[in-house]
């Protein structure tokens, strides 16, 4: 039996947490100790509080979200467990940033009443603790409270080490370092960019700040410190997009016109180097588009992306027909079998399975008003494929030829990756190459009305 005073629960959860949700929630069901014994392990690192100038409580909690994998009972027992301590000792850190990430809640969601007053209090009981500053940051954005959210900040940047050596990979990369703890750079990438954690950058706060604005001077100073991250990451990693993008926009929100044009200049020379060594880089010429995208050069920017997805070039043309193709009973097949129905073109393998279920209901729900599909698998091995239709019957034919991206299908229509969909009007027209299992009912329905209208 596990023994919640050890580090052995917490590592036996944490990997769950990263490898197995699944598991673990089976875990919570079937073996309770496991759940107690967590409990015990937590009320104790909550005990402690604060040892030798760090925080009790493991590391981490805010960026992996640990504590939004519990039960809902075991986080409601540690939360109250948490507020009792802090009743008792109100100088406890580790109670009160546990505390504060309960009421914080998950991303997205705003924070429950006293969140402010916990989190505050966190802030300054743990002066070495980055994580609370960030989650106070990320949830001042509801309400764009700007002096909270630079105070959080300016913490943040206090509390990292100031001459911490930048990671050689894109902050976007969520690999720890060896410390095992996220990087200066890791955490600036999440304020800045990482929209599935932050409703409000920072940047957006600046820009709602009138001239005159009393905290107009401490943001502008934050902004400069997160100019300086991405400055020194783009010196390791100088082709990174997202890096450059970011700022660029820290650029324009502090009025530097010129300083911003010239990082897209640096990016586009080091993006075309690349060309001139590989001119099959589709990064590269992702890259271009997307610049050009931002200095709105839209034709300019569509034309790079062509060149970085050759399918693109066939959206609102006719699509050549299939030459010399044949189904996996041995019976030729074409596009002209299909004149008159609205088509999608699926190139897929037997590792996307879990679209397969999306794919048969919209066939289901269409295929009696004209919708039809015909599958490419781009599988190398056909008995893996025979093996999967035969346990998944699926009702639309299905083309193999064993070449994967040199296939003649595939290199006729320019697909370099899957799962890719063509989708086809009734004169075989594409409609659209970048359709997606969650958008597909909603493009057919619209096309199926459409030539019924």
């Amino acid at each position: 039996m596990m023994k919640g005073n050890t580090g052995e629960v917490w590592d036996m959860f944490s990997d769950l947490h990263h490898n197995d949700r699944g598991k673990l929630q089976t875990y919570w069901a079937s073996v309770p100790e496991f759940q107690e014994a967590l409990s015990v392990y937590f009320k104790a690192k909550i005990d402690a509080g604060v040892v030798n100038g760090k925080v009790s409580l493991p590391p981490n909690l805010v960026w992996y979200e640990f504590i939004w994998s519990f039960s809902d009972a075991l986080r409601e027992d540690l939360y109250a467990h948490a507020r009792e301590v802090l009743e008792s000792s109100p100088d406890n850190g580790a109670a009160a940033k546990f505390a504060a990430i309960v009421l914080a809640g998950t991303p997205w969601v705003p924070p429950a009443d006293g969140f402010w007053d916990v989190v505050e209090k966190a802030m300054v009981l743990l002066p070495n603790d980055v994580e609370v500053c960030y989650l106070a940051f990320e949830k001042a954005g509801f309400d764009y409270l700007h002096e909270e959210a630079v105070t959080a900040l300016e913490r943040l940047f206090e509390r990292h080490h100031a001459h911490q050596t930048p990671t050689e990979t894109s902050p976007f990369q969520r690999d720890l370092q060896e410390s095992g703890k996220p990087a200066l750079s890791q955490w600036v990438y999440r304020f800045c960019y990482d929209y599935g954690y932050v409703t409000s950058r920072p940047n957006d706060f600046y820009l709602r700040l009138e001239d005159d604005h009393p905290l107009r001077e401490r943001w502008t100073a934050v902004l400069g410190k997160i100019q300086h991250v991405f400055e020194e990451q783009l010196k390791l990693t100088p082709d990174d997009w997202n890096n450059t993008r970011m700022l660029v926009e820290i650029h324009e929100a502090l009025g530097n016109t010129e300083e911003a044009q010239a990082v897209f200049q640096r990016l586009q020379i080091v993006l075309k180097d690349r060309l001139n060594q590989n001119p099959d880089d589709r990064n590269a010429w992702n890259g271009l588009a997307k610049i050009h995208e931002k200095l709105g050069n839209s034709d300019l920017a569509h034309a790079y992306r062509v060149n970085a997805d050759p399918t693109l070039a066939w959206v609102g043309k006719v699509l050549p027909d299939f030459s010399s193709a044949v189904d996996l009973d041995g019976k030729p097949i074409s596009l002209a079998d299909y004149r008159g129905k609205v088509v999608l073109l699926d190139f897929w393998t037997t590792r996307y399975t879990d679209r397969v279920p999306t794919l048969e209901a919209v066939y289901e729900k269409y295929h009696h008003r004209g919708f039809n599909i015909i599958g490419i698998s781009l599988d190398v091995d056909e008995t893996v494929l025979r093996e999967f239709i035969d346990e998944n019957p699926l009702p639309w034919r299905q083309i193999f030829d064993g070449k994967r991206y040199e296939g003649p299908l595939a290199q006729q229509y320019g697909v370099h990756r899957i799962p890719k969909m063509f989708l086809l009007d009734r004169e075989s027209k594409v409609i659209s190459v970048n359709v997606r299992d969650r958008t597909l009912d909603k493009f057919v329905a619209e096309e199926i009305n459409r030539e019924m209208d």
